[in-house]
């Protein structure tokens, strides 16, 4: 009713200007230049010859700008901008100062406000370029090892004793290096300077280093607070907090050297003074025999005297720290003693980690992330470089993402970047305004917005918006027709300016806006990169669009010779981040009152015989967490007979023969222990389906209630996250209304 009404209001108005109607939900804009927040302001004129030119007859210049099509948007224009301060002129004709109100457009500010933190955002290109090179090396050095070791024999052969002739360093090396080495005393005294003014972990975590030996003090001390905490009995220490930190200073390459170092330089003293004592008892004694003091001196001809260390300067900076580094608490040296008795003393070092170590598990130590680009990526980034389409399907928190930001950054022209709803454009908007500087354009149902001091880097939207506004028919307003710029919310037409399309939750071709986004699709000739988390019909969905690329290639190839596209298909099942999966369920208290309660779901609740059997793929997207596993297997333990059970089922004997002298167990190994237990599940089932089933059935939820609305039971949700630590957390709600009203 409120659409028709907009309707015939606009209609009955039009009716009165001109024989030609002009349908629109905002009123005529106003003819004044309109410009983002790096573009010309726009200016509205404050006299007093305003009032004479509204009663004046329309020139034909305003009857062109008020007739031409305009776009149907729920948000006024006006609306969109902000004051920006003033002019002031004076017309010489009519002797009268004219103050002209200069305005910019607000989308830029809310897009910068919206964003995240500056530096926060990852820069997938970096990263490849390190993976090609390392890449690069091992073929190099794989392909050249057998020259290599020829060459090698060949110098070791022609050498002929020589030695190398020591070339004396030149007066400006000699300079460089003293530098350097300055250069390094300052930044490691600014690096202690900072790291004394520290006293917690959470600010030690946030603070950064610049040299190695810097880092590692920052380690160590970090270490040190969390042993002091666990032997204080502090309600925030745990031994999982120890070992994580213990662990990420063991794997870095600079402390592993320096320790080694003084462990070395330690035992070669120890050595010495050995040496000395029996030297002493020696001389002691008396020796007359001349035959004697021949063979004593022969002996010590012949014996070797060990050679001495000399420590580096990281070595020598770790030494003196063990000496006298620490606090009223105790002393860094003791605290590493601490850390590493804990370990060793832990038998179920394996089941620990499972269990209380979940979250921490590589990559996801909070004291050393290293993130590498898995297999899959790779593929699909050579694929991206190779200018070819292609259509993943992977879990939330895999990491497409970087796939779709190096797209975005990688093309050499505009990416249309298609999104399923408003709510996911603006935060991708908003991040990608951060990243390219300002060149992104926006279009909604609402509002579309674009850079015009210079072509856009992507544009992001949603199907059906983006389709009729690419796509109208255009006119000329505003500063098109008084000055030749662009309008900042009017988007440049056409789909010839796209060199890639991304679409990301391609799933929803089977959506409201599916036959708009296919439409897209078919009219983009470019290389495309379709993402999803749920594709049921991958392979179907990548015939498809080989089938929609190759009729591009048919309909423009005149006389070159025909190459049929590719489309690349990469389907992973892995999570990058665990997700514990709970259901809310209800108890009555002592007071009759109902009370939330949350209980754990174990994704094996779902794995019925059939689907085991019939549906592998559904299984592999039951992902388990360590914990889930851990409790798998206890049940299998208990309820199975020993028969039944293979050797590396117990997941200490299956990590054993992956782990290294640090028994340190990461989250891919933990996905390849899942999908031998579901193999296992599937095998069990089979052989005894009895049990199975009483193994199944237990961990099944309990009797669960859809609600609408649930608001009043969220306190107790929230009270219950508070009581296991797991805040903050963020709610989703799919209802806008609904998420008000939480």
């Amino acid at each position: 009713q409120c659409l028709f009404v907009l309707l015939a209001s606009s209609a009955t108005r039009k009716k009165t200007r001109s024989s030609h109607k002009c349908m629109s939900f905002v009123p005529a804009p106003q003819q004044a230049n309109a410009a983002g927040a790096n573009n010309a302001p726009t200016s509205n004129t404050l006299n007093a010859t305003n009032a004479a030119a509204a009663a004046a007859p329309e020139s034909d210049q305003d009857l062109v700008f008020k007739l031409r099509t305009f776009d149907v948007y729920w948000v006024d224009k006006s609306a969109l901008m902000y004051r920006d301060g003033i002019d002031k002129t004076f017309d010489r004709e009519t002797k009268k100062k004219i103050i002209t109100i200069k305005q910019r457009s607000s989308i830029p500010l809310i897009l910068r406000d919206m964003a995240p933190p500056s530096g926060s955002i990852f820069d997938p290109g970096a990263k490849w370029e390190e993976e090609k090179e390392r890449r690069r090396i091992l073929a190099a050095e794989s392909a050249g090892s057998d020259d290599a070791k020829g060459k090698a024999k060949a110098k070791g052969g022609s050498g002929g004793g020589k030695k190398a002739n020591d070339k004396k360093k030149s007066t400006a090396e000699t300079i460089k290096e003293s530098n350097a080495a300055e250069k390094l005393k300052k930044d490691l005294t600014r690096d202690l300077e900072k790291l004394s003014n520290l006293r917690t972990l959470k600010s030690l975590q946030d603070t950064s280093c610049d040299t190695s030996s810097g880092k590692i003090h920052r380690m160590i001390k970090m270490l040190h607070l969390a042993v002091c905490d666990l032997r204080q009995g502090a309600v925030t220490a745990s031994e999982a907090e120890v070992l994580d930190i213990l662990w990420a200073l063991e794997e870095m390459p600079a402390f592993k050297t320096a320790d080694e170092e003084v462990a070395k330089e330690k035992a070669s003293k120890k050595e010495e003074k050995k040496d000395d004592k029996k030297d002493k008892k020696k001389d002691d004694k008396k020796k007359d025999d001349k035959k004697d003091k021949k063979d004593k001196k022969k002996e010590t001809k012949e014996e070797p005297k060990s050679d001495k260390v000399v420590l580096s300067h990281e070595a020598q900076t770790l030494k003196n720290l063990y000496k006298d580094g620490g606090d009223s608490r105790g002393s860094y040296k003791d605290s590493l003693k601490y850390a590493r008795k804990l370990m060793a003393g832990k038998d179920n070092l394996i089941s620990f980690q499972l269990t209380e170590m979940a979250d921490r598990l590589p990559p996801l130590s909070r004291y050393n992330r290293k993130f590498q680009l898995e297999e899959w990526q790779c593929d699909i980034l050579q694929a991206i470089d190779n200018r070819e389409s292609a259509v993943v399907c992977a879990p939330t928190s895999s990491g497409k993402t970087l796939l779709s930001t190096y797209t975005c950054k990688n093309a050499k022209g505009t990416v249309l970047f298609v999104l399923p709803s408003e709510v996911l454009v603006w935060q991708v908007a908003s991040t990608y305004y951060q990243f390219f500087k300002g060149n992104v354009t926006v279009c909604t149902e609402q509002i579309t917005f674009q850079e015009v001091t210079g072509d856009a880097q992507v544009y992001i939207g949603t199907p059906l918006a983006l389709e009729r506004s690419l796509s109208k028919v255009r006119g000329i307003a505003g500063d098109e027709m008084t000055k030749g710029e662009r309008e900042f919310m009017i988007l440049d037409g056409g789909f010839h300016m796209f060199d890639y399309l991304v679409l990301d939750e391609v799933h929803t071709l089977n959506g409201p806006e599916g036959d708009a986004l296919q439409r897209i699709i078919k009219c983009c000739n470019c290389p495309v990169l379709a993402l999803s988390a749920t594709i049921g019909n991958a392979l179907q969905l990548k015939d498809w669009f080989a089938q929609v690329l190759n009729m591009h290639i048919k309909a423009t190839l005149i006389d070159e010779s025909e190459k049929e596209a590719e489309v690349v298909l990469k389907e992973h099942y892995a999570r990058f981040i665990n997700l514990q999966r709970y259901v809310v369920s209800y108890s009555e208290g002592k007071d009759g009152k109902k009370k939330a309660k949350l209980a754990k779901l174990h994704p094996v609740a779902a794995m019925t015989p059939e689907r085991l059997e019939n549906e592998p793929e559904l299984v592999a997207a039951l992902s388990m967490t360590p914990s889930d596993m851990i409790t798998l297997w206890k049940r299998l333990k208990s309820m199975f007979p020993a028969t039944a059970l293979e050797k590396l089922d117990d997941p200490d004997n299956f990590f054993n023969q992956h782990l290294d002298e640090s028994k340190r167990i990461t989250l891919d190994q933990t996905k390849e222990y899942e999908s031998r237990l579901k193999a296992r599940l599937t095998s069990l089932s089979k052989s005894h389906p009895d049990l199975y089933e009483k193994l199944r059935a237990a961990q099944e939820p309990p009797s669960l209630e859809a609600k609408k609305d649930v608001s009043e039971e969220l306190y107790d949700v929230v009270m219950q996250l508070k009581e296991g630590d797991l805040l903050p957390a963020v709610a989703f709600q799919l209802n806008t209304y609904g998420a008000f009203d939480m």
